[in-house]
């Protein structure tokens, strides 16, 4: 009696093991199909179309953060370099950095833009408007804090550290989160290249 059961569940086993879709082993978070963070919203609505960089049919990180960032942003730009020099050449070809400021009121589009092509000439990114971003914070679920002025009239933005990538296809795919290394971005970014 327990024999054939024993077959029969290891054939069931095998069965499921060998025709099974193999799982997505991502070290970042995967968000695939997720119905927000549409890089639609963030491409055809800039203001005067500020994005130099031409995205279709690449594989996509965006990050949203500000020029006066003390510490994640450029760090973050750094990283992004090296993550791109580990890159296999097709891939690093086919790979575009966008960094959107949460920072509208000091923020300018020429000076970001300098500033993200001081670590690498294709990095771009852009500055939205106050109603543009307000849109960005729905879309791609932002949190965007102000702090207090201080006395010389400077303040910090505390804003989310996560990068959004995009496959080819424009399809927001993973969140990865600012403390990964670099090479589990990297590798993280050759299996949504390939998927």
């Amino acid at each position: 009696l327990y024999l054939p059961l024993f077959f029969l569940l290891a054939g069931l086993c095998a069965y499921i093991f060998i025709f099974s879709e193999p799982k997505e082993d991502y070290h970042s978070i995967n968000i695939t199909g997720a119905d927000w963070g549409n890089l639609d919203v963030l491409i055809e609505n800039q203001d005067k179309k500020q994005l130099d960089v031409d995205i279709e049919g690449k594989t996509v990180a965006v990050f949203f953060g500000y020029l006066a960032c003390p510490d994640f942003c450029p760090n973050h730009l750094s990283k992004m370099v090296l993550v791109k020099n580990k890159l296999p050449e097709k891939i690093r070809d086919q790979f575009a950095v966008i960094f959107i400021s949460v920072d509208p009121e000091r923020d300018k589009t020429l000076n970001l833009k300098k500033f993200v092509r001081s670590f690498d000439k294709n990095f771009d990114g852009f500055v939205p408007d106050k109603v543009h971003l307000s849109v960005l914070k729905d879309e791609f679920k932002l949190v965007v804090n102000k702090s207090e002025k201080n006395e010389f009239g400077n303040y910090l933005v505390d804003h989310y550290t996560y990068t959004y990538l995009y496959d080819e296809n424009k399809n927001l795919r993973l969140l990865i989160p600012f403390e990964m290394s670099v090479d589990q971005i990297v590798k993280d970014i050759k299996g949504v290249t390939r998927g």
